[in-house]
């Protein structure tokens, strides 16, 4: 059996009128209490003018009232309909003069004597205002007047008001019957039944939309049949559904096994310069160290020499590590963990490369908080990171600059870039601040405590679309013959097996800043 419905035009006229009804109810209570306190304030401001213009010819003494022309006043204002009384108290608060209806046990009159300030007052259940006026002589209150007038009149106008807009409302709402029902057929309801026809048709289409069964008679069937049309669209939906994820699957494994072969075939370039390095530098760098361990003996007894022949051993010794990290990066070594003062590595390794000329023209600043914990790392990757990314700001610095390497403590907290910077900012692997950093470098409920060291340069910065491919192996900003593009990719393969994090944040023009996040030593040290 099917379920009996109002016709739309009936549920239409039906809300509008509670609408109208709902209005003309709420614009009558506004109407009214508008005007309601504007004829109160224009009765307010009437009894005042009377009762200043009283209290101006009242005497000095307020007890002669009735014989001065303030009594005669007085006798006049009684006369108007809407005079209802009038009262004249001395200091002391006793009523001294009176004249029409009267207030026993008045205590405002009193309270203006002792504020000197006019009042006004609506006593209930009497329709009247009363007005007070404190009596002042030559600087000093001697007395208080009030002044009752009738509320009748104005009483009587709010009456007609609300008589007239009620039959106002009663019109509306007639007309509102009747012209609304022969809109509403013409306007609304014959078009939708025409509409109606048109959904049998789309319901054949590629619409997806399901309507809600609900409202008046038309709308019903209007809801139906598009519930119908969405029926048959289902299916073909969720089939077509499938095939995209299907497709974004394959897609993601696709570039996945994409990016892991490029990686692949640059770690496997890497492993290949590295031998080819090793054999090449390998040999006659051992004939150098060697002949250089032979003059040191033979030359034990020149200070000077001595000590150009430890420079040469100890640089030699690096360049050993460096092609021995080469090595690393396609074959990574443990190294060898020691308790590492990061301040004073900074500092010796800046000073190391300032007396070898490594940074003329460029003024460097070393600073190191107090408190700096120690770190469990190899001193000698750890100096490697540190002229690498040294090195770096130097070359971005042609002209000169300021290069400021900051040691401290801190908690790990990723750098972000703020609506005021224009740098921007990226991790050392894809997933950074979103990802590996919640990994075991951040487990704890707490950021892990952590030695900072920053480098920063006032040199040209990266550009953005570079900025994600500076740790990739042979990538380089620098120009043909000056860099391998390998500084910055071992530096991030060391901190990694240091279990730390490299950030980097740079903005063209103004600078770059790579900072080095270590886990400190529990317990400080």
């Amino acid at each position: 059996m099917k379920q009996f419905r109002f016709s739309l035009s009936f549920l239409i006229l039906s809300s509008l009128s509670f609408l109208l009804v709902l209005t003309w109810v709420l614009l009558s209570l506004i109407s009214f209490k508008t005007a309601e306190s504007d004829l109160l304030q224009q009765k307010s401001r009437k009894a005042r003018l009377l009762l200043a213009s009283f209290t101006v010819l009242v005497p000095p003494d307020p007890a002669a009232t009735a014989s001065s022309p303030a009594g005669t006043m007085a006798e006049r204002l009684a006369r108007e309909e809407e005079f209802v009384g009038l009262a004249v108290a001395g200091r002391d608060g006793a009523v001294l003069y009176r004249l029409g209806a009267d207030v026993p046990g008045d205590g405002m009159l009193a309270e203006t004597i002792a504020s000197g300030a006019e009042a006004a007052r609506f006593p209930e259940g009497r329709g009247t205002i009363r007005r007070y006026a404190p009596i002042v002589r030559d600087g000093k209150t001697v007395g208080a007047a009030r002044l009752e007038l009738s509320l009748q009149g104005e009483n009587k106008l709010l009456a007609r008001s609300r008589h007239l807009f009620t039959a106002y409302c009663v019109l509306d709402f007639l007309l509102l019957l009747g012209v609304g029902s022969l809109l509403l057929s013409r306007f609304i309801v014959a078009p939708i039944r025409r509409l109606l026809a048109t959904t049998e048709r789309i319901g054949r289409g590629d619409y997806s939309h399901r309507a809600a069964v609900g409202g008046g008679r038309e709308i019903a069937e209007l809801a139906e049949s598009f519930n119908g049309m969405v029926d048959a669209l289902r299916a073909k939906q969720e089939e077509a559904e499938c095939h995209v994820r299907s497709l974004e699957r394959a897609n993601r494994e696709l570039q996945e096994a994409r990016e892991e072969a490029l990686r692949s075939e640059k770690l496997a370039s890497v492993g290949l310069l590295a031998a080819g390095t090793a054999h090449e530098i390998g040999t006659p760098l051992t004939a150098i160290m060697g002949y250089a361990g032979l003059l040191r003996d033979e030359l034990a007894d020149d200070p000077r020499r001595a000590d150009y022949l430890r420079r040469i051993e100890r640089d030699a010794e690096r360049i050993d590590r460096i092609v021995r990290d080469l090595l690393d990066f396609a074959r990574p070594s443990p190294g060898t963990a020691e308790r590492v003062d990061a301040a004073a590595l900074v500092a010796s390794t800046v000073e190391m490369l300032e007396r070898q000329g490594a940074l003329k023209g460029i003024a460097a600043a070393v600073r190191a908080d107090e408190g700096v914990p120690l770190l469990v790392a190899d001193p000698h990757q750890l100096q490697q990171v540190l002229i690498n990314l040294i090195i770096n700001a130097r070359d971005a610095m042609p002209d000169g600059g300021t290069l400021e390497v900051r040691t401290s403590a801190s908690r790990f907290t990723p750098p972000v870039r703020t609506e005021c910077s224009s740098a921007a900012v990226i991790g050392r692997r894809r997933g950074d601040f979103g990802g590996v950093f919640q990994a075991a470098f951040a487990a704890e409920e707490e950021p892990l405590p952590c030695v900072r060291i920053d480098v920063a340069d006032t040199g040209c910065g990266i550009a953005q679309d570079k900025l994600g491919r500076i740790f990739d192996p042979f990538f380089t900003t620098k120009e043909p013959g000056k860099g391998t593009g390998l500084g910055l990719a071992i530096s991030a393969r060391i901190v990694d097996s240091l279990g730390g994090r490299i950030t980097v944040e740079s903005a063209e023009g103004k600078g770059t800043r790579f900072v080095v996040w270590l886990p400190a030593v529990r317990g400080g040290g």
